[in-house]
């Protein structure tokens, strides 16, 4: 029997190392976008138009708050073009600012914004009128333009979170219990523990959590906007309303919660309201549906947590004790097994609205993410399995083993939630920036709008030339020091059949600057993007010794929407 559950205890220890080599995996040490991204902008970033614009149009791939938005447009001497403000269209994916004519010359456009879901994104990008105007490269800052975040430099936000989503499951799963199996809560606990005081201790860490992120978010919230802006972005915005409730919620709870079930189920319920609206439910089109599940979600998810916290302060000797049937622990297990169908139907559901039907799931963190918590629920309901035969069987050690097992996977969800909820369901589309540094040689891509079918612009700049020692000195096809040859390729990968297309490069002047990366600039403007879909681009350096450098990237290019 010993070696039997060694082996066991061997499984369970191997599994969990899985879920965790599974999220580390999933978790590369680039970046991940977040929130809302731009999937179209008009001019495009970094593109160079005959004519000047008459306004800025930025779409995005979902809702963005009706307050805290705003376009400017600078010139060259940094003025402002024009006073207008921006407007949002009705369907809030859309802003848009108009101005008067510009004359030939180069403009950065700022703008800001809040996602439906509370976040707020900062950006620019640069644009150049005429044809006889030195570009302005803007590759740096419109590299950004999705508000990419590098997941390794967020770990105590990240912990943050983490102690929020527990501290939240944890309080409304205890206060929960007295709604569902009132004879469980009125259990002595283990080493003494009384339901009332586990309850207030549950409660005060969650608030604390709460106050912690809250006071998170409003730091990110508050950066360049004025003081009497903040009233507005605290009341009239989705992230603002939820910590309007769930602060004032949670402080309640300590004195409302454990007299009466109605109030305990009541104050459940607004703590997931508040919730609710802190979240990607509200950037989705039809908010009131992703919210709803999203409800539903959280209730298995502290169904769940108030299980195993029973399990764990009340103890399976107890909840299994003859002096009622061993009726607690099975009301439990059921509760638990319902909690986690609920939870698998519910996210599913969820994931599959937010990518279109699991469109590019594995193109962006979120979607890997998303299937290493499918893993860590699938190896919940095996573990829920050996659970409930335990118990049957009276075996409580074997029990107790698996029930420890349960809460490590409930952790590891835990620690999945925190991060992947704060970044976009959606893989990034819109224009592509691609920078790598290839034996010393920056080389970057930029495709703009990158819109299949439509006429687009592509840019290779190359940089660390003329200091690394690999391109000094070296006469260019183009006339100047420089690379002798440099080639843009794209290949479509779903239509492999077709062959891979040459883009015509050539060399122009640029402005850079001494803070410039790069020394030497190539465009081109054309149809080469002729199919939507999946695509390959390649970008090849060669001096003139022959040494070639190369980088590639995949990437989509969708429609016009």
């Amino acid at each position: 029997m010993s070696r039997l559950l060694t082996r066991r205890r061997l499984l369970q220890c191997a599994a969990a190392l899985a879920v965790l080599a599974a999220v580390w995996l999933v978790l590369p040490g680039g970046i991940g976008s977040a929130h809302s991204s731009l999937t179209d902008a008009a001019p495009a970033p970094d593109s160079r138009l005959a004519a000047a614009p008459s306004a800025i149009v930025l779409q995005f791939n979902e809702r963005l708050e009706n307050q805290g938005f705003a376009i400017q447009v600078y010139d060259r001497q940094g003025q402002p073009v024009s006073k207008n403000e921006a407007v949002m269209d009705p369907g809030r994916r859309v802003m848009r600012m108009t101005f008067p004519t510009l004359p030939d010359g180069n403009y950065t456009v700022a703008y800001r914004l809040l996602s439906a879901d509370g976040h707020p994104i900062r950006a620019s990008y640069v644009f150049t009128v005429g044809w006889t105007t030195e570009a302005s490269r803007g590759y740096v800052s419109a590299a950004r333009l999705h508000d990419e975040h590098e997941l390794g430099k967020n770990i105590p936000y990240w912990i943050v979170r983490g102690l929020y989503f527990a501290g939240l499951l944890a309080a409304t799963g205890w206060v929960g219990l007295r709604v569902y199996a009132p004879a469980v809560a009125n259990r002595n606990g283990r080493r003494g523990w009384r339901y009332d005081t586990v309850r207030k201790l549950l409660l005060g860490a969650y608030l604390l959590a709460l106050l912690l992120l809250a006071w998170q978010d409003y730091g990110k919230l508050r950066i360049g906007f004025e003081s009497s802006e903040r009233w507005d972005l605290l009341l009239g915005t989705s992230i603002g309303i939820s910590y309007a409730i769930a602060i004032p919620a949670a402080l309640l709870g300590l004195f409302l919660t454990g007299r009466r079930r109605v109030f305990d189920a009541a104050w459940i319920l607004l703590v997931f309201a508040a919730k609710g609206l802190n979240g990607h439910a509200m950037g989705y089109a039809v908010p009131q549906l992703t919210y709803g599940l999203d409800i539903v979600h959280l209730t298995a998810a502290s169904l769940w947590a108030g299980v195993l916290l029973a399990f764990a302060m009340v103890g399976a000797k107890r909840l299994t004790a003859a002096d009622n049937g061993g009726s607690d622990a099975a009301l439990l297990s059921r509760a638990a097994f319902a909690a986690i169908g609920l939870l698998a139907v519910s996210g599913l559901v969820t994931a599959a609205l937010y990518t279109n039907g699991f469109d590019r799931l594995l193109d962006s963190q979120w979607g890997r993410l998303m299937l290493a918590k499918t893993g860590a629920v699938l190896l919940v309901v095996a573990a829920g399995a050996f659970i409930r035969r335990t118990l049957r069987r009276g075996s409580l050690r074997q029990g107790a083993a698996w029930l420890a097992f349960d809460g490590i996977l409930f952790a590891v969800v835990i620690g999945i939630t925190a991060v992947f909820t704060y970044l976009n369901p959606l893989a990034s589309t819109g224009p592509l920036f691609w920078h790598e540094k290839v034996d010393g040689i920056h080389i970057a891509a930029v495709i703009t709008p990158n819109k299949a079918g439509e006429t687009n612009q592509f840019s290779v700049s190359i940089g660390g030339w003329k200091t690394s020692g690999k391109g000094a000195a070296v006469s260019s096809d183009e006339g100047g020091e420089g690379p002798k040859k440099v080639t843009l390729r794209l290949q479509s990968i779903g239509r492999p059949e077709i062959p891979p297309i040459d883009v015509p490069l050539s060399i122009v002047p640029t402005s850079g600057g001494q803070l410039s990366l790069y020394d030497y600039n190539y465009a081109a403007e054309g149809n080469y993007l002729s199919l939507p879909g999946k695509w390959k681009l390649e970008v090849r350096v060669l001096n003139e010794k022959l040494d070639e450098f190369v980088t590639e990237k995949t990437f989509y290019s969708e429609n016009k929407e």
